[in-house]
């Protein structure tokens, strides 16, 4: 992880957003009421996912060492198949190829994003907040 002052918070917000995307992943879709208009468009699943993804690689780029980009985005799609697999035993859900794909997709554009643009965010931030 990065030299950051307020690692905690920085690391407790990331596995907020972890904890939602599980959540998200595995409780019936009849629970998250606000979700149906995003998937009735074309293609608004694998976006959500996608976005989800990305989201998550961005997040956790920003705590840790370059070196670790690839540990994290391994990590993410392990986490991806494993709720999509999980989905397997939930009646009101179904394992979805598609879905695994466009993790990966929001992975694969957050990894590139935080190598050539955005990597190591916190520390930037802490460094305005704290100047």
């Amino acid at each position: 992880m990065l030299p950051l002052r307020l690692p905690w918070l920085w690391l407790g917000a990331g596995w907020l957003v972890v904890a939602a995307v599980c959540a998200g992943s595995l409780l019936p879709p009849a629970s998250m009421p606000w979700l149906r208009g995003l998937l009735r468009a074309d293609f608004g699943e694998e976006l959500l996912h996608a976005g989800a993804y990305f989201v998550l690689m961005i997040w956790f780029a920003g705590l840790c060492q370059r070196r670790l980009y690839g540990v994290v985005a391994v990590l993410l799609v392990a986490l991806g198949a494993a709720l999509d697999f999980l989905q397997l035993g939930i009646p009101s859900r179904s394992f979805d190829p598609l879905d695994i794909a466009a993790n990966a997709l929001g992975i694969g554009v957050g990894l590139c994003a935080a190598l050539w643009l955005i990597g190591g965010w916190c520390q930037r931030i802490e460094r305005r907040l704290f100047a």
